[in-house]
Order: structure tokens, then C-alpha cells, then sequence
């Protein structure tokens, strides 16, 4: 049934209710706060509960004494240690201005010995070294990290010489200069075109002191004489060698490797046919750093190139030597090879396989080293594996085949220089398989 201005009476209803709740909650907050007040209120303090203790017995007031004790014995245990504490941070201030200033900036250099070396042996060194009562030695890994050039000359101070001629140099040189008049710079200087100091600088004062290697700013050309570098050295034999092979020397191999022109060449004796260099046999040269190449030279299949006690029963060596293939002083080429290329550098002497070709060989044609080791072999030809193992590190399937009748490469140990005679390149019209 309808029923007239139900909405509005239902408002008013839910008006009065929450005002009715809101005020009980108010009343009860307070009644709360004031039962809590009064309940503080008829608590006793602490002194008054530790007072009641004491009533119970003697054990309580022990431990009430106690109690009242480290409380009032508190304050002054902090006050003692704050004060202990400033006394000591004011000695050590004190302490550290006593001392001197450059020990306050850096440690002093005997300190800490353990980190100036880089390895076990050198820290172990150092070690024996400080039991035996010495001072360790200096290690290279107390040298700056820094880079440096590879050869540091030190420090010589200037010398005021002047040139007084090849007669003042025979008073004691004798001996020198009559092995020197043997060489082809000797006879130079026989015809007046050089002198000896023309090398070894002016030598007024090496020779008013007496003499001796290194005394008056003179030139030693030594190998182990540390007051010049080997590119001051070798400035002085290029200001006249320095043409022909020798053009290409500034950035070269041996060049970066700071090597000395005195590494290789004698100049004051005689030693070799041609050349001056320090040994008789030119690949002994070579051979003082090249060992591995002298290594191979002694192989089954090698260059021709052993002479004299090296080669005593057998013919056909001594017709090469490394300089007839690579420039020591410099190339273009890998490798230091006169030629522009490897293969140039084989056709001086293998003519018959340059070619042009009607067929040619790929791999022939790009390099021979592809297939030959140059400098020595335990295989024919100097090749650097053997037949038919080289031929498939590039015709592979032709090892995976089986033996049949439509298949002629299964054949185990056969070589395939048996039908593919021309392995260097065919001008025959049916040569495309290089077999004729």
C-alpha cells in the first residue's frame, strides 16, 4: 500500500540514530580516560614499591641497596670515560705533530718491501736478502710502469773533443790497424777516403786521458756498451750505407728490434768473403737468432745450402744462402723476401713452374707455400705433409670414397702424383685434370 512521505520519515530516523551513537562513544571515551587516571593514581611510585620490598626481608633491601647503588654510580662511570677517552685522542694529536712533515706525507721507501715485487722469486729474493743482513737488489719491477723506449741510454756528460787524425790513434791501435787494412773499409781508408774517427768521433780527449772503451766520449761500437743507443749507432753506418738494400732498413723488422749493425758485420777484421759479417758461413749469422731455421735445414729435404763440415759426403750444397731470398735489411715483401711475392721469389730458380698455363693449379698459383716448407721437410719435395694427406686437406671427398669399379680414388696408399703428373699446371688440351 502506498504510503505518503515514507522517504522523509525514514531520514529523520537515520539522523537521530547516528546522533545517538556518536555521543555514546564520546561518553564512553571519557569515562575510560578517567578510570585510567584513577588507576594511576592508587599505583604506588617506584620508591614507594622498592620501600614495601624492604619490609619483606632482609634480601630485598640487599638488592635494593644494590640497585640504588649502580644507579647513582652511573653518571660518574660516563663522565670517567669520556674523560679517559679525550686524554687519549689528545696524546696521539699531540704525537702526531711532533713529527716531521715528510713523514706525514708518503711512508718512508724501506716501508712495506713486500709490494715492490711483482712475483714469488722476487719477494723470495728480497727475503734471503734481508736475513743475510744486505740490501735487496733492485728487480725490474721497481722500474716505473710508465713506458719507455726499449734501449734507455744513461745520462753522459758532454765532452769537448776535437779531430787529430789516424797518426794519433796508430800510437796504440797498431795491431787493430793491421787487421783493419785487410777489410774493404781498410783499403778505403788507405786511399784517404775515411779515417778512424770518421766512425768513432773525435778523439783529443780519449787520448789525452790515456785511453781505454768509453774514456773521452769516444765511439766503442760494443754491443754491450750502454752509453749509446742502437739507433745512434746505426746512424753513423747508414750516413754512407745507406742506399740500395739498405734503403728500406727505417721501420723493418730487425730495425724495431733495435738490432745494431755490429749484431751482424765486423768491421774491424776480416772474418767473412764478402759482406763483413762475424761469421765465415753467412747463415750462421742468421742462425743466431734463427734457430729453428737452422733446425730444418738439417732435414731430409732441405734448400741447398749446407757448405763445407756441414755438408762433408754430399753434393750439390752450398749453392744458397738466406740473402738469396730475403733482404735482412728491409722490404716491402713478407717476410723480408726481395721479391714481390712468395712466388717470385721461387720462380728465380724454379722457371718451369711460372707458367701461364692452359690449366693452372689454384692453389699453385696462390702461393707455394700452400703445399712446400721452404726451409726444410722430413717429406719429398720438401712438402710439408705427405701424398695423397695433402692433396685432401682440399679434395676431401675423394679420401671417403670406396674401393669399386666406378671409383678410382679408394685405393689406400696410393699417391695421386701417379696419374696427376702436372700437379703444377697442364698445357695440354686434355690436360684439365693436369694427368698429361
Amino acid at each position: 500500500m502506498y504510503r505518503p512521505h515514507s522517504c522523509g520519515a525514514d531520514r529523520r530516523e537515520s539522523f537521530v540514530t547516528r546522533v545517538l551513537q556518536c555521543y555514546v562513544k564520546k561518553t564512553a571515551t571519557v569515562l575510560a580516560a578517567v578510570v585510567f587516571g584513577l588507576v594511576a593514581i592508587s599505583t604506588p611510585s617506584r620508591a614507594e614499591q622498592i620501600e614495601k620490598i624492604s619490609v619483606r626481608g632482609p634480601e630485598y633491601s640487599a638488592l635494593r641497596d644494590y640497585v640504588q647503588q649502580i644507579g647513582s654510580n652511573q653518571p660518574q662511570t660516563i663522565a670517567a670515560e669520556q674523560q679517559s677517552g679525550d686524554a687519549v685522542f689528545a696524546a696521539l694529536r699531540a704525537f702526531s705533530e711532533r713529527l716531521p712533515d715528510d713523514q706525514n706525507e708518503s711512508p718512508s721507501q724501506n716501508e712495506f718491501k713486500t709490494a715492490d715485487a711483482d712475483n714469488a722469486f722476487d719477494a723470495l729474493r728480497e727475503f734471503f736478502q734481508k736475513q743475510q743482513g744486505g740490501q735487496a737488489s733492485p728487480t725490474p719491477a721497481e722500474a716505473p710502469k710508465t713506458a719507455a723506449p726499449a734501449a734507455v741510454k744513461p745520462e753522459q756528460p758532454a765532452v769537448a773533443a776535437n779531430y787529430v787524425g789516424t797518426k794519433v790513434c796508430l800510437g796504440c791501435h797498431t795491431s787493430q790497424a793491421t787487421e783493419f787494412n785487410h777489410t774493404l773499409m781498410g783499403r778505403l781508408a788507405q786511399q784517404g777516403k775515411l779515417q778512424c774517427e770518421s766512425c768513432h768521433g773525435p778523439g783529443s780527449e780519449h787520448a789525452r786521458l790515456g785511453g781505454g772503451r768509453g774514456v773521452g766520449g769516444i765511439i766503442s761500437f760494443r754491443i754491450d756498451d750502454t752509453s749509446r743507443t742502437a739507433e745512434e749507432n746505426n746512424a753513423i753506418c747508414l750516413g754512407c750505407h745507406e742506399r740500395g738494400d739498405r734503403t728500406n732498413w727505417p721501420g723493418s723488422t730487425h730495425e724495431t728490434r733495435n738490432l745494431m749493425c755490429t749484431n751482424c758485420h765486423t768491421i774491424m777484421k776480416q772474418v767473412s768473403r764478402k759482406n763483413q759479417l762475424k761469421t765465415a758461413w753467412e747463415p750462421d749469422t742468421c742462425f743466431q737468432c734463427h734457430k729453428d731455421r737452422r733446425a730444418q735445414m738439417f732435414r731430409s729435404s732441405h734448400m741447398p745450402m749446407r757448405e763445407g763440415s756441414l755438408a762433408p759426403f754430399e753434393s750439390g750444397e752450398g749453392k744458397i744462402v738466406c740473402s738469396d731470398c730475403h733482404n735482412p735489411h728491409g722490404s716491402f715483401t713478407e717476410a723480408l723476401l726481395r721479391a714481390d711475392s712468395i712466388n717470385d721469389t721461387c720462380y728465380k730458380c724454379h722457371a718451369e713452374k711460372r707458367g701461364p698455363f692452359l690449366f693452372e693449379h689454384e692453389p699453385v698459383r696462390e702461393n707455394c707455400d700452400n703445399c712446400h716448407d721452404p726451409h726444410g721437410s722430413i717429406n719429398e719435395y720438401s712438402l710439408k705433409m705427405p701424398r695423397p694427406r695433402l692433396c685432401y686437406e682440399c679434395h676431401n671427398l675423394m679420401a671417403e670414397g670406396t674401393v669399386g669399379l666406378n671409383n678410382v680414388h679408394g685405393g689406400l696408399g696410393q699417391s695421386c702424383q701417379n696419374c696427376h703428373v702436372n700437379i703444377h699446371g697442364s698445357n695440354s688440351p686434355g690436360g684439365f685434370l693436369f694427368a698429361r
